[in-house]
């Protein structure tokens, strides 16, 4: 085994990202065009989705999470086969009430993950 096999991955993001399980809707086209998604991850800047067409997802579009009432803007960083890496982008972060932030739960399982992570 090499060594870098032994380390995990360093973590790039400004903050963790929750595992979640939410519908999501895509919009683009001024808002005439809609795709259906699964939201499989979420922080306050970026999401992970996964969709039946990531290869026709347009490189900008507006990201609907109807289970928290959000619609964030978003650009895609990177497509695998069905999921696409998104950033969010809605407005200056001190602007934004609506923006996505964790609840207690989603905290303490953050940190949870965190506690683990730099054990090793």
């Amino acid at each position: 085994m090499t060594e870098s096999a032994t380390w995990p991955a360093v973590e790039r993001r400004r903050v963790p990202r929750l595992r979640t399980l939410l519908g999501g809707i895509i919009l683009f086209d001024d808002r005439n065009s809609t795709m259906d998604c699964t939201v499989r991850s979420l922080s306050a800047f970026g999401a992970k989705v996964v969709l039946a067409d990531a290869f026709r997802l347009p490189n900008a579009f507006n990201l609907s999470i109807p289970h928290h009432n959000d619609i964030h803007r978003a650009e895609v960083i990177w497509r695998r086969g069905d999921c696409a890496g998104l950033a969010l982008s809605d407005v200056p972060e001190e602007d934004m009430p609506h923006r996505h932030h964790m609840t207690p739960r989603e905290k303490k399982r953050a940190h949870d993950k965190e506690m683990v992570s730099s054990l090793w």
